[in-house]
């Protein structure tokens, strides 16, 4: 009788008993083969979350009426003010929305946008924008700098935006709806709609506007806000800043609530119960998933790193990190362009001294929620906060160190829905999720346009074949959750 040779005689047991864990960890992508422990039980880390926490710096969360009132401001396009046509640092943009168009095709001003929340955030779509064009940055009264994040699951998140600038998520909804690239409202139009259309529930909920106004707003101005500040031709004090004290702080208050009843409602727009969830709860053994999204999750704990980043049952960190994506696209701001002296852009972008640069991410964004004047009055341990009741598990932003690292760093989004959200990164320069891999494959090293500090040392490229990048793309493919439930996901009858 021949001797068999060992190498091969491994290989014919292998085949006769099946995938044990040694041979699963070695070489094998059979669907039918083990799950490691180790890889089960991240796995489970990642499948099947609790409910969002409560937001103690808003009393009103859970509150049913709060929720109902917050579903119409969210639809309610009579909050957006005027086009502004300029960037997110304040160069002249393309044509913004902005109806009706001039003769020859050009936006108008004036007039309201007439956008919602909705209108970038559409829950029946993802809860992202599926509406500016071209689409790889958002598109309200000016062009914004980076593509929206989703409102769907955005209770769960510890900071807000991209860079983090802002730790809760009604203040997110009070800073867009002035904000001169989103909706450009203003705070004296948000009460005198309120007054006039909302009045009766919403003193139901937070209680009298203000006794001294009596029956009308009429001794308010119809439009104001602080920033940026308001001055006359001769320069005395503008609109906002003559209004009496006690004025400003029942304006405050009304859109403070304003956005509070917008992020009680948001606590609405959970979406959970992917595929891969329920393949989780169903166990090693289970079918729910197929053969290739089973290797993609095996790339996911292990060969491809994804869950360094992306853990958690919202796949995410909350943290920041420079992934190497560069600066690249229409009305993308790079740092070259932060360092010209063009007339307006220095106020908000200064990329030489700082800390004003947006293309520095969580650099400035952390800044913003440590330092920045403008954006105190809405924190969390503010005076329209609760800082009685604080949650600590935002402390250590507050506290974080602006260190080197942080140029360039942009939060880690949760992949729950992915699927539904392109394009991806900060800019929107990633159009699928089959660039998406590509981008992490390569270590980043793929892409034109600007790099703004050093990616981190992780990035570096991974190895995966064509097949491996595919599998880890159906794996990602599994974790779209149910749909928003359709009594929250429309405008309310």
């Amino acid at each position: 009788m021949i001797a068999t040779p060992k190498p091969l005689l491994l290989l014919v047991l292998v085949a006769l008993t099946g995938c044990g864990k040694w041979a699963d960890q070695q070489f094998c992508g059979d669907p039918r083969c083990e799950w490691t422990d180790r890889e089960w039980s991240l796995l489970v880390s990642l499948a099947n979350p609790e409910p969002p926490e409560a937001d103690q710096s808003n009393i009103y969360w859970d509150l049913p009426a709060a929720r109902q009132l917050g579903q119409k401001f969210y639809f309610d396009t009579g909050f957006s003010g005027p086009a502004t046509q300029t960037d997110a640092i304040n160069r002249p943009s393309p044509p913004a929305r902005q109806p009706p168009l001039t003769a020859d095709g050009g936006a108008t001003s004036g007039s309201s946008i007439k956008i919602s929340c909705a209108t970038c955030h559409d829950p029946t779509r993802g809860g992202h924008d599926t509406t500016s064009v071209p689409g790889n940055v958002s598109v309200g009264a000016g062009w914004t700098d980076v593509n929206a994040l989703t409102t769907i699951n955005s209770a769960y998140r510890k900071l807000v935006f991209w860079n983090g600038r802002i730790d809760s998520l009604w203040a997110l909804n009070v800073i867009v709806s002035e904000s001169n690239t989103t909706m450009n409202g203003n705070r004296l139009a948000v009460a005198h709609r309120i007054f006039d259309v909302y009045k009766t529930e919403y003193e139901a909920i937070f209680g009298p506007i203000d006794p001294t106004i009596g029956t009308d707003l009429l001794r308010f101005p119809a439009n104001a806000k602080p920033l940026p500040p308001t001055k006359t031709d001769n320069g005395e004090k503008g609109v906002w800043e003559n209004m009496a004290d006690a004025d400003r702080q029942t304006v405050n208050t009304i859109l403070g609530n304003w956005g509070k009843a917008i992020a009680a409602y948001e606590y609405e727009l959970v979406s959970v119960n992917s595929l891969f969830d329920q393949f989780v709860a169903a166990g090693k053994s289970s079918t729910l998933i197929p053969g290739a999204a089973k290797r993609g999750a095996r790339l996911f704990v292990g060969k491809a790193g994804c869950i360094d980043c992306h853990n958690g049952p919202q796949l995410t960190d909350e943290d920041f990190h420079n992934v190497g994506v560069t600066q690249i696209g229409l009305a993308v701001p790079t740092t070259s362009l932060c360092t010209e002296k063009l007339e307006n852009v220095n106020e908000v972008c200064d990329c030489v001294d700082g800390p004003r640069c947006p293309p520095w991410g969580a650099l400035e964004g952390l800044w913003r929620l440590q330092s920045d004047a403008r954006y105190k009055t809405w924190l969390r341990n503010g005076p329209f906060g609760d800082p009685s009741k604080m949650d600590t598990s935002r402390d250590a932003y507050r506290q974080r160190a602006l260190t080197p690292d942080l140029k360039g760093a942009w939060r880690t989004p949760s992949l729950r829905n992915v699927a539904l959200t392109a394009p991806y990164m900060h800019d929107g320069s990633l159009a699928t999720l089959e660039d998406v891999v590509w981008h992490y494959n390569t270590g980043g090293r793929g892409e034109s346009g600007e790099r703004v500090g050093d990616p981190a040392a992780e990035i570096k490229p991974l190895g995966l074949t064509d097949q491996e990048a595919a599998d880890l793309v159906a794996f990602l493919e599994t974790l779209t959750g149910d749909p928003v439930r359709a009594s929250w996901a429309q405008a309310p009858k």
